[in-house]
C-alpha cells in the first residue's frame, strides 16, 4: 500500500489474477482498521499549500512520465484486468489527458466578483470571493473495469483543487493505482496528499465511508453498493456514478434479435 508515499506491507495479502487465465500475478496487502484511520488522519490532518503553478507543474510532469512509461502501464493494465493491449495502450493515452486538463483547470481562477449597489439600499463596494480547499479527507473509492482511467478521473481533480484523497482501488485491478500513486509522488505531489489502500471491503469499507475525518465520498461503480454508500455515508458529501442507467431505443425497423443480443 502507500500511505501518505510510504510502503506499507501486512502479512495478509489478496492474491491479484489475469482473468483469462487465473494465474496469479501479484499479491497486494489487505489494510487494517488502524491503516485506514492513519491515512485519513495524515489527510485530514495535512494543510496543503501548493499554489495553482505548483500544481500544474505537478499534472503536467506526471503525464510525461505516463507517456514514457507508457508500455509498463497498459501491460499492467492487461495483466490485472484482461482488458486488450489496444484498449489498454488507449487507456493510458487518455489518462495523459486528463491529467492536461486538471492542470489547465488549476490555472483558471474560479474567484467571483459581485456588485453591490444594485438596489436602492446597497453601497458602492463589490464583494470578491475565492475558492480554497477546505475538505478534510476525500475517500475514493474505483472499480475494476479501467484501473487507470477510473482513478485518474478521481485523483487529477483533488490534486488540481488542492485537496487531499485516500483512494480505495478494486481489489481486483489495485496495481496500476500503485504505478499512478508513485509517479505523482515522483512529479511531486507532496506524498500527504494521496494514500493508496487496498484490502477487503467487507473489512475496511464501512471505515472509509464514516470515518470522522471523511468530509466526502466519490464511487464509481455499480447500483446496490452506491445505494448502500448513500445510505452509510450520512452527513458527508457524496458523488455516486453509477451503471445501469444507459438506455437503448429499439425503433420499428430494428433487427428485434441483435437488438435484444446487444442489450444483454
Amino acid at each position: 500500500m502507500r500511505i501518505a508515499g510510504e510502503k506499507v506491507h501486512r502479512d495478509r495479502t489478496i492474491e491479484v489474477t489475469y482473468p483469462y487465465t487465473g494465474e496469479v500475478i501479484a499479491t497486494v496487502p489487505k489494510a487494517t482498521l488502524d491503516d485506514v484511520r492513519n491515512a485519513l488522519r495524515i489527510a485530514r490532518d495535512y494543510k496543503p499549500t501548493l499554489t495553482r503553478y505548483e500544481r500544474y507543474k505537478i499534472l503536467m510532469r506526471a503525464g510525461e512520465i505516463i507517456a514514457s512509461r507508457l508500455d509498463e502501464m497498459s501491460r499492467t493494465i492487461t495483466l490485472e484486468s484482461g482488458l486488450s493491449r489496444k484498449d489498454s495502450l488507449y487507456e493510458v493515452g487518455r489518462a495523459s489527458d486528463v491529467l492536461l486538463f486538471a492542470a489547465n483547470q488549476a490555472l483558471v481562477d474560479d474567484g467571483q466578483v459581485f456588485s453591490c449597489d444594485l438596489t436602492h439600499h446597497g453601497k458602492s463596494r463589490k464583494v470578491y470571493t475565492m475558492r480554497e480547499p477546505l475538505l478534510g479527507a476525500i475517500t475514493a473509492i474505483t472499480p475494476f473495469n479501467h484501473p487507470l482511467n477510473q482513478v485518474i478521473h478521481k485523483v487529477a481533480p483533488a490534486i488540481a483543487t488542492n485537496n487531499r484523497i485516500v483512494l480505495k482501488p478494486s481489489e481486483k485491478t489495485p496495481l496500476t493505482a500503485f504505478l499512478l500513486a508513485d509517479i505523482l509522488y515522483e512529479a511531486g505531489l507532496p506524498p500527504q496528499m494521496l494514500s493508496v489502500l487496498t484490502g477487503d471491503p467487507k473489512e475496511i469499507a464501512d471505515e472509509l465511508l464514516t470515518n470522522a475525518d471523511v468530509d466526502l465520498v466519490t464511487f464509481t461503480g455499480g447500483v446496490p453498493i452506491g445505494k448502500y454508500i448513500a445510505g452509510k455515508a450520512t452527513y458527508k458529501r457524496q458523488i455516486l456514478e453509477l451503471g445501469g442507467n444507459d438506455p437503448i431505443i429499439v425503433m420499428e425497423d430494428a433487427d428485434i434479435e441483435e437488438a435484444a443480443t446487444l442489450a444483454a
